[in-house]
């Protein structure tokens, strides 16, 4: 058989050159399908983030605020998400911890038993409050980590009501375009357990 003419030749080379630069723009969106929808959202949006623990008593005693909060949060134009960052939470713990307590269907709850949520955002105990703006490409910038409230000033310390509702304050300072006067008070409650390999993302 004759070989085939360069032309041939040329047409099959730039075929296959054509595919090959097909198959590495498909993988192009896997960087997409690896953000997480708590950070998915328009550039600009506001998303509150409590980290919560079905095990921590500080965190459950808390709970009625953080409903209020998701509620003051809605009005004003802010998703609120409680995130269970204890890598021994399951679907089934989460489910029934938010039946238990009255939170089923009061705002999202996300299991993060891999704490890849809470290692990007920094989140060391439970109850701790962060709020985030988007930017629309999965990524986010922190303007608040703190306390939910100042219900407890202490291990064991706990107030009737309390008297500083920071996270919500937070979340009206933003939405005002104001800035947030503190921005970071420390938050009581119970240690995240980080795995190794999530300590390392934290670092990052």
């Amino acid at each position: 058989m004759a070989d085939p003419p360069i032309r041939t030749i040329l047409a099959r080379v730039m075929a296959l050159a054509v595919v090959l630069l097909c198959l590495g723009c498909a993988s192009l969106p896997a960087r997409e399908r690896e953000t997480h929808p708590v950070f998915a959202g328009n550039e600009g949006d506001l998303v509150a983030l409590v980290f919560i623990s079905t095990e921590c008593p500080i965190a459950n005693a808390m709970l009625p605020d953080i409903r209020a909060l998701a509620t003051n949060a809605r009005a004003h134009g802010v998703r609120l998400v409680a995130v269970h960052p204890a890598a021994w939470s399951t679907e089934q713990s989460v489910l029934e911890h938010a039946r238990s307590f009255g939170i089923d269907g009061a705002f999202d709850v996300v299991l993060d038993s891999r704490q890849e949520i809470a290692a990007a955002v920094g989140a060391t105990v439970t109850p701790e409050g962060a709020l985030l703006r988007l930017d629309g490409r999965g990524g986010f910038e922190r303007l608040y980590l703190g306390r939910v409230n100042d219900l407890y000033s202490a291990i064991g310390r706990r107030r009737a009501t309390p008297t500083s509702n920071d996270l919500a304050n937070a979340i009206r300072a933003a939405h005002e375009g104001r800035a947030i006067p503190s921005p970071a008070p420390r938050a009581i409650g119970c240690f995240i357990e980080y795995s190794s390999s999530s300590s390392s993302l934290q670092q990052r």
